[in-house]
């Protein structure tokens, strides 16, 4: 950017706009995550650069992003401003929302612009492209951004007929006209707020189109919920004089709500899921009920089971058994993964790392201790095992058997969830602190460590995708959220579902998620819901075996047995085209 050097490396571009980017940096240094905002010169003046810099500098609250340096280059200016991962108001409004969550969301932006109102600022561009999301105490919470077009209350109002800049969709009436106050900041919360509850906006059209609407019509209120009528109503208002005076009354009417009176765990818009029922034709059983690992992993059998199989999760962990034989071959202990390779076979149990050419000759490769969580990389040249008891980590070579393991000590403060091996070369372990949240620890296949990324958001069941570098995780705090995490540069959306997931897929033609009772839910690329599907109980592991075809694993403890089915999504009645 610049051949000055900054203090700052940058991640990635996450944002452009009329008057420069924004991208994802880190300190050099202390390793702090940072938004970069660059500005054009010749598109941003000075005089409305220093003004945004004044309107950051003088604003100190935490509903409005920080500002926490400014730097020079020879082609442009930076503001160092606060990162916050959850991305715009506007992508987090691409999956429904519960009223507490816009409630919360909405007095967040209220509680900002009333301090700002207070030092006598006004945005005057309220949006939700503007409205920035940062996750802590179990929620997420909003921050306005972008200043740019602030104005004071003491400056002037520009006499000079139309042209004022700003987002028709979410301009007061008054606005169109150059003039500007705390009122027309409430006008656009109340656009906003009436589009969280009823997923669009009260006006539509071209600008001229929404300016005579913003003066001329009247919202349709239909199908709000009462008690937040009234407050709506008032705050679109086409005088100033009728609405809210300032930030401070409308959240002061919000939080009078009385909350028997509204049915806070509501999710609003959210498009209904009809489920198929199960029925036994689409799924052919291509394996007896287990009830040892000889019947499982026939050779037969073993050719038949994708490598794919090995991303879903347990990997038939849960077929478990109190003793396993294979010919001469006992394994005491359940197994975790099932691994078919080149070779032949590579099994992991909670004791040991088998392989062999069948599941009859079975050898160990290694062994652990026990409650070990695995990983194998997934060219199966090695794999890591973590300790979580004793805070190790051991590096098993499988290809090279004779290279000696490696064992490395782990951070005894954090507590160890998971462990994966990303790529030939490098594996991650998932901890969490309760001070910083899930937190991601990057070693590379020789035991060194790289570096740890505290997420500030509390995941489990993370799940690489397909494309480098982005993951699906679920968000502990709320089983029913999955959690869509890009690495570069750090970027955290959320969808909510209407199950609780254990297993989840990204396939090519979109995702897919299940849950232990068998229910199993369809999106297409867009997150739009294709479909679901009422499986069978028991569900511990899907897998695709081509495009139209999931391989489904089955445990059922009652009878301590399961099975293997192939599950034909062209025998239900889905939206999706092959």
């Amino acid at each position: 950017m610049s051949r000055q050097r900054s203090s700052y490396r940058l991640l990635g571009l996450v944002g452009n706009g009329q008057f420069g980017r924004v991208y994802c940096g880190i300190h050099r240094k202390t390793g702090q995550l940072v938004a970069i905002k660059y500005l054009h010169r010749h598109s941003l003046p000075t005089h409305a650069f220093l003004r945004e810099l004044h309107c950051l500098m003088s604003l100190a609250h935490s509903n409005i992003v920080a500002c926490h340096a400014v730097e020079h280059a020879d082609d442009g200016r930076r503001l160092i401003l606060e990162y916050c991962a959850g991305g715009t108001l506007r992508s987090h409004m691409l999956s429904p929302l519960s009223l507490a969550d816009i409630l919360d969301l909405i007095s967040d932006v209220l509680c900002g612009l009333a301090h700002a109102h207070q030092q006598g600022i006004v945005h005057c561009d309220i949006k939700p492209e503007n409205i920035l999301l940062s996750y802590s105490d179990g929620r997420w919470r909003a921050k306005i951004s972008d200043f740019g077009i602030a104005k004071l209350v003491q400056d002037q109002p520009n006499p000079k007929g139309l042209g004022q800049t700003g987002s028709p969709a979410y301009m007061a009436p008054e606005r169109f006209y150059c003039q500007y106050s705390p009122a027309a900041d409430v006008y656009a919360v109340g656009i906003m707020l009436f589009e969280l509850l009823l997923g669009k906006r009260p006006f539509t059209g071209t600008p001229t189109a929404l300016q005579l609407a913003h003066l001329n019509q009247l919202p349709n209120t239909e199908g709000l919920l009462e008690p937040l009528k009234p407050i709506i109503a008032k705050a679109l208002e086409k005088l100033p004089a009728r609405r809210y005076a300032n930030a401070t009354d409308m959240l002061a009417e919000l939080r009078a709500l009385d909350p028997l009176s509204l049915d806070r765990s509501r999710i609003l818009h959210q498009p209904p899921i009809t489920y198929c029922p199960y029925t036994p034709d689409p799924f052919q059983p291509l394996a007896k009920p287990v009830t040892h690992f000889k019947e499982l992993t026939s050779p037969a059998e073993t050719a038949s089971i994708p490598q794919t199989l090995l991303a879903c999760g347990d990997q038939l962990a849960r077929l478990q058994q109190q003793s396993l034989s294979c010919s001469q071959q006992v394994l005491d202990s359940p197994v975790q993964g099932l691994y078919p390779s080149k070779t032949g076979l590579i099994v992991s149990t909670k004791n040991a790392l088998w392989h062999g050419a069948t599941a009859e000759l079975l050898t160990p490769l290694t062994t652990w201790q026990p409650s070990s969580m695995v990983a194998i990389e997934p060219r199966q040249r090695w794999a890591v095992t973590v300790t979580p008891q004793a805070k190790q980590m051991t590096i098993v070579p499988i290809s090279a058997q004779t290279r000696a393991p490696i064992k490395r000590p782990l951070c005894p403060d954090v507590h160890i969830q998971q462990v994966l091996a990303v790529n030939g070369g490098h594996l991650v372990i998932v901890g969490h602190s309760g001070k910083t949240g899930t937190q991601l620890q990057l070693w590379n296949r020789r035991g060194m460590y790289l570096t740890s990324l505290d997420l500030g958001i509390s995941l489990g069941q993370l799940t690489p995708m397909r494309q480098p570098h982005q993951w699906m995780a679920i968000d502990i705090h709320a089983p029913q959220t999955v959690i869509f995490l890009t690495l570069k540069p750090l970027r955290i959306t959320r969808m909510r579902l209407d199950i609780c997931p254990t297993l989840m897929l990204d396939l090519p033609w979109g995702y897919l998620f299940g849950n232990a009772e068998g229910r199993i839910l369809l999106l297409d690329r867009d997150l739009y819901p294709i479909g679901g599907i009422e499986g069978p109980a028991g569900t511990t592991a899907i897998t695709p075996l081509s495009s139209h075809e999931l391989l489904v694993a089955t445990w059922q403890n009652e009878s301590s047995s399961g099975a293997l089915h192939c599950l034909d999504l062209h025998g239900f009645d889905l939206d999706m085209i092959f």
